[in-house]
């Protein structure tokens, strides 16, 4: 008689592939955001040099730097803000400007500093700034051509702009002009000066390399070297310390990493059902041989010498157990 083990197969259960489609589609959103913060979209408000959008000012950034300029990206209030005399302050796409700071703008020119306003809506930040602000409208030339000597456009002869806006009188001296009425207005204050842009777009990322928008971009952060500072807090990157630090992004990532643990867990662990059928023992080889020998014996004809045969065994038996018991004793 032979006795084959029995193999016990489970298929996993609705949960296990549940916990693994939800695995799949984490890693997936995982990766997603890993490639994204290696290879980001365009993304950012208008005049942000941290922005990668059209309308941002990172590519403007970048030029800086390669030029050899110090690029800071200010993100405390302008209100109260410390700016160092000898560097150039760029305020790009503001709405308003409070006139703390203003006032701190003001002293800031007139200690020697380099302050650049362009974009947002001019008519509601200028006069925080200068006591006479130059008028304004929202529509503007596609292309301006140089006006004068002033420092900002040397090197420079057209300006393509998006037309977004104009200045309708002059405070200062007019550097760039076109059809519709000047673009740039240099403003001599104190020891420093103030640069207007009617239209920021030719330093925005969409239109710094057409025609000769890349040198006025240089032209405007003053001479090689200058520290350029970009005021952030007006776009909404205020300071941030501690677990507020944390870019929003990594809080994701780490919200899937977690939901991806949980699933594996799900998956691995132990689950609450009907017990599964043990796997019996195979039977032993003598308790099979003595088995086969005596199903041997009762199927045998000649009972009376098979019996004479399990008497000659079981004899020899007793005398090789009292053998051995003596030997031991």
């Amino acid at each position: 008689m032979s006795v084959g083990a029995v193999a016990v197969t489970s298929r996993p259960s609705w949960k296990a592939w549940a916990a693994a489609a939800v695995a799949v589609v984490l890693v997936f959103f995982t990766l997603g955001l890993i490639a994204d913060a290696f290879a980001p979209a365009p993304e950012g408000p208008a005049g942000s040099s941290y922005a990668t959008s059209p309308a941002g000012a990172a590519a403007w950034a970048e030029l800086l730097t390669r030029a050899g300029h110090p690029v800071l990206a200010l993100r405390r209030p302008l209100d109260d803000a410390a700016l160092p005399p000898g560097s150039t302050v760029v305020v790009l796409g503001a709405d308003s400007l409070s006139s703390a700071a203003g006032r701190n703008l003001d002293r800031f020119a007139v200690a020697g500093g380099r302050l650049v306003i362009g974009g947002g809506n001019p008519p509601a930040t200028l006069p925080a700034v200068l006591p006479k602000p130059p008028g304004w409208t929202g529509s503007g030339s596609i292309v301006v051509r140089r006006v004068g000597l002033a420092p900002a456009v040397a090197g420079v002869t057209v300006v393509r702009t998006a037309g977004d806006g104009a200045w309708t009188s002059v405070t200062g001296t007019v550097a760039l002009s076109g059809a519709r009425g000047p673009e740039l207005l240099a403003v001599n204050v104190g020891r420093g000066q103030i640069d207007l842009l009617a239209d920021a777009t030719p330093v925005e990322n969409r239109l710094l390399a057409s025609a000769d928008n890349a040198q006025l971009a240089l032209n405007l952060a003053g001479p090689r070297g200058t520290p350029v500072i970009f005021a952030e807090a007006l776009h909404g990157y205020g300071e941030a310390t501690g677990l507020a630090a944390i870019p929003g992004r990594w809080w994701v990532v780490f919200a899937l990493l977690c939901l991806s643990w949980a699933a594996w867990a799900l998956a691995r662990g132990r689950r609450i059902g009907p017990p599964e059928q043990p796997v019996p023992e195979p039977v032993p080889p003598r308790s099979a041989y003595v088995e086969a020998l005596a199903g041997a014996t009762v199927r045998g004809r000649d009972r009376s010498s098979q019996a004479e045969l399990v008497r000659e065994a079981a004899a020899r038996r007793e005398a090789y157990v009292k053998g051995r018991f003596r030997s031991e004793s």
